[in-house]
């Protein structure tokens, strides 16, 4: 491992210590609750952190408390697989520093509030900024049917959260598809404007995004407006979701490609003891970037089942596929065991298995602690 890694790993290691006062996580500490109270298993949400998601990370009429507006997640990993390409091209280790994450949250006046997530290292790399945000509550908290709007840097509506509370290692490869030249992929943040209106927890809801049409990292320029419509409408413990969006990127060596993507999810029982979640994706593209400047179709989608035997220990299954013209037909699936020490820690093992088009198996061992 590089020195710097093992330097911030013996780091965390030293936090992880029990002290006489021991820390807890941002709004556990701001509202003066357990992180339990909210979370099963970190970082997976139980029926009230949910809702305290869907109304704008907050409670609704009360501001947050006095404490200081900062925490920190990191996660350490052990793979049976070397993690890939590292600063200046040099290989990572199997056991690698994967994440340090750093979060800031506040709120603003009677209805509004801002969160801020900055990884410090992802990958075992230097990390990017995730999330930037400001959210308003537009009419009173006891209005019917609420009304939200946010603006800054987001991750995009969809029914599973591609990224800050998914326990596997392995991430969601539908999410992470991206076809030809075209570096859109739903597991990045975007920027822009989100309206939302309804209980994204009971009936029908809806959400609008627009923002411009870049992809960080690419090298892109931003080209004209983004856009993204997402209804859902959530019955007892099942959540029916739909959505469509649409774009266009730069590609070389022709015009731009104007692409959509058009998705559906079904869920159930999402903070029960079993749960099941469905997503399946499809997409065109006018230019896929392959002789002949000819459009595309592409797909993808998971199955995941989740099953808690009691309050600290889980176990997870997911299957999923991707398909475009250029990479052809990919899957894996993903068996995962996992427990949680205490509440604001957690361990994870998982199998993953996956097909590319050689059949290939990884075993990745999780630690993740959050202050």
């Amino acid at each position: 491992m590089h020195k710097w890694g093992l330097g911030i790993g013996s780091l965390l290691l030293w936090l992880a210590l029990p002290a006489a006062a021991p820390a807890i996580p941002l709004f556990a500490h701001q509202y003066g609750v357990t992180c339990e109270k909210c979370h099963s298993v970190i970082p997976h949400l139980n029926e009230f952190g949910a809702a305290f998601l869907v109304n704008g990370e907050r409670f609704p009429g009360v501001s947050s408390g006095p404490a200081i507006p900062f925490s920190a997640k990191a996660n350490l990993v052990d793979s049976s697989e070397y993690q890939g390409e590292g600063p200046d091209g040099q290989g990572l280790p199997k056991a690698i520093v994967d994440e340090i994450e750093l979060f800031s949250s506040a709120t603003i006046g009677s209805r509004a509030n801002y969160f801020v997530e900055q990884y410090v290292v992802d990958g075992g790399e230097p990390g990017l900024l995730r999330d930037a945000w400001i959210s308003d509550r537009v009419n009173p908290w006891d209005a019917k049917i609420p009304v939200y709007l946010q603006g800054g840097q987001f991750t995009l509506p969809l029914p599973v959260d591609p990224e800050t509370f998914r326990d596997t290692y392995q991430s969601y490869t539908p999410y992470e598809l991206s076809v030809g030249a075209n570096p859109f992929t739903f597991f990045d943040p975007a920027m822009g404007m989100r309206l939302g209106i309804g209980d994204g927890l009971r009936g029908v809801s809806g959400q609008i995004f627009a923002g411009p049409g870049y992809t960080r990292q690419s090298g892109l320029p931003a080209t004209g407006v983004d856009t993204e419509l997402y209804l859902q409408d959530a019955i007892g413990p099942f959540t029916l979701s739909t959505w469509r969006y649409d774009g266009l990127r730069p590609v070389a060596g022709g015009p731009g490609d104007r692409f959509d993507r058009l998705g559906f999810g079904f869920t159930y029982g999402q903070w029960a003891r079993f749960s099941s979640e469905f997503v399946i994706i499809n997409g065109w593209d006018s230019n896929c970037g392959t002789p002949g400047l000819v459009g595309c179709r592409s797909s993808g989608g998971f199955e995941q089942l989740r099953y808690a035997f009691n309050r600290r220990l889980f176990a997870e299954a997911r299957y999923e596929g991707t398909y475009d013209p250029v990479n052809g037909f990919t899957r894996d699936g993903v068996v995962l065991m996992g427990y949680g020490p205490t509440e604001n820690t957690r361990v994870t093992i998982e199998d993953v298995i996956s097909h590319t088009p050689q059949t290939m198996n990884t075993m990745n061992a999780q630690f993740t602690i959050a202050y």
